[in-house]
């Protein structure tokens, strides 16, 4: 198989596993409920590999070859992460609003995948297979867009305010006006050690917060947090970009 047929498969698969999916909100929601799912996860994936041919098709113009990058098997379990990020999109846009009940359970299952189970499992077969620029790219920006995501959810129906989205998209409007003068592999070069226990706060937040088994006790406790941890955030995204800045 071609190295852009390889990639093509990927892409298909991914995006094909939105027919089951909708399937079984349709037996349970209805075919309208399930429509919108469908189009709302078929839509994200779509766009995240688009975006990924894209950055694949680049590569080989700045290579001295003309072959495309290879997705290693890391890579591919990282990209699957878009499909937990895709099934968060859909039931968003879906207009179900049953957390505690039958698609609660997808969506904060999908949500435990693709930030606690991929980053076990990319991590070291990527140290094992060795990990590329393109690798690097992957697992950082697909972590981010399902953060983002994870953000809408929480607030469509995890009842977190909106104010939870603003970390995750201050953090692409802020990487989008730095690639004017700097490489994106240089954008996360001697990032302090506080910064991923920080986005694993944030993530633990919407992952308590779309629990659909959530009582009292965990409402308390996203409620304490949330108001703290937001602020901090941004606040801590703003120092990067002052010390890049200044550096």
């Amino acid at each position: 198989m071609s190295d852009w047929g390889r990639y093509l498969k990927v892409s298909t698969l991914l995006v094909t596993a939105t027919v089951p999916v909708s399937t079984m909100f349709a037996r349970r929601y209805g075919s309208a409920a399930a429509c919108r799912f469908g189009a709302g996860m078929a839509g994200t994936l779509g766009g995240q590999q688009a975006l990924v041919g894209l950055a694949l098709k680049r590569r080989v113009r700045a290579s001295e070859t003309d072959q495309v990058h290879l997705l290693n098997v890391a890579e591919l379990i990282t990209l699957s992460r878009g499909s937990a990020a895709a099934v968060l999109v859909g039931l968003s846009v879906s207009r179900i609003r049953e957390r505690r009940g039958f698609a609660g359970w997808p969506g904060w299952s999908v949500l435990l995948y693709g930030s606690i189970l991929c980053d076990w499992l990319d991590g070291p077969i990527a140290r094992h297979l060795g990990t590329s620029e393109m690798g690097v790219l992957f697992d950082l920006e697909s972590d981010s867009w399902l953060t983002l995501c994870a953000a809408g959810s929480a607030i469509a129906w995890g009842d977190l305010p909106v104010a939870v989205a603003g970390a995750p998209v201050l953090r692409y409007i802020l990487m989008f006006s730095a690639l004017g003068n700097t490489r994106y592999a240089e954008l996360h070069v001697d990032e302090p050690g506080w910064v991923r226990p920080a986005g694993i706060v944030q993530m633990l937040l919407f992952v308590a917060a779309l629990a659909p088994f959530g009582g009292r006790a965990t409402w308390a406790a996203v409620r304490l947090l949330s108001p703290i941890q937001t602020p901090v955030q941004v606040a801590g995204l703003l120092f990067l970009q002052h010390r890049r800045t200044r550096g």
